[in-house]
């Protein structure tokens, strides 16, 4: 906690006024140069419940997720295994180019050009379904392109899930297993987890949706669907790990990591 008492309550009053105590909240982190200076859990974890939220609870990260997954592709470029700028069906084989030269790069820097799943109107009656790896690539990879590769830059969910299975094709490991093995072990997560809804996570927060009348239960989505792009849950103090790893050499050589912060020229 911040020695400084000052520090404390600019926190303190910056957080209760971002979040009623009654209502679904935020656990709050703040670090400096490595050190943890500041926790507070506002809100609450479960409205029918009532239960305040703390610092140690499990939230989903949603796409924060995608920063897990450029970081394992690093790892394997690091290992040699692969080569950003090599054309995707070099690992996908399957995967229906239609004489469009999309590489790694494009999908790390949403560049690629294809379909997002995620925009398509057929998408969200499915979204109660799981998917396969290979049926959630199925449901897009025939979508007609959106530009060429590398002409624009457009948040896009498609290219990510296609990181996931090259990071699979590649490794052998499911993406859920690579991911625990070369990140968040490293790193010390000791609470991180891909978020699937069936098994027991201890102090997982539940999630709600605003709705004319209140808040609501949120809808439940099938977790096989963000994947690679989205199916992560962590606690604060996680990121926090995750976050020193990251600038510490624990994970990626400055070189290397350095390549995730390369403006994209179009």
């Amino acid at each position: 906690m911040p020695k400084n008492k000052n520090l404390t309550r600019n926190f303190d009053s910056l957080v209760v006024d971002a979040y009623p105590a009654d209502e679904p909240g935020a656990a709050v982190l703040v670090a400096q140069k490595g050190e943890i200076i500041y926790t507070r859990g506002q809100g609450v974890a479960n409205l029918e419940w009532q239960i305040p939220i703390e610092p140690d609870m499990v939230f989903r990260l949603a796409s924060l997720t995608k920063q897990f997954t450029a970081v394992a592709i690093l790892i394997l470029l690091e290992q040699g295994k692969l080569n950003l700028d090599e054309i995707i069906t070099t690992y996908l084989p399957d995967y229906p180019l239609n004489d469009q030269p999309i590489t790694i790069r494009h999908l790390l820097t949403h560049t690629s050009g294809i379909m997002s799943y995620t925009d398509m109107p057929s998408w969200p009656p499915l979204w109660r379904k799981d998917f396969t790896v290979a049926e959630l690539i199925d449901f897009f990879k025939d979508e007609p392109m959106q530009f060429e590769p590398g002409e624009k830059s457009v948040y896009n969910n498609s290219g990510y899930i296609l990181l996931g299975a090259i990071i699979e094709a590649i490794s052998g490991k499911t993406y859920a297993e690579f991911i625990k093995t070369h990140t968040f072990e490293p790193v010390g997560m000791k609470t991180a987890v891909y978020d699937m809804p069936q098994p027991i996570i201890p102090r997982r927060v539940a999630g709600y949706s605003q709705s004319p009348n209140g808040y609501v239960n949120a809808e439940y989505v099938g977790m096989t669907q963000p994947y690679a792009a989205g199916s992560l849950a962590a606690t604060v103090y996680d990121l926090a790990a995750w976050d020193n790893a990251l600038y510490s050499e624990k994970l990626l050589k400055q070189e290397t990591l350095a390549l995730a912060y390369e403006s994209v020229t179009l």
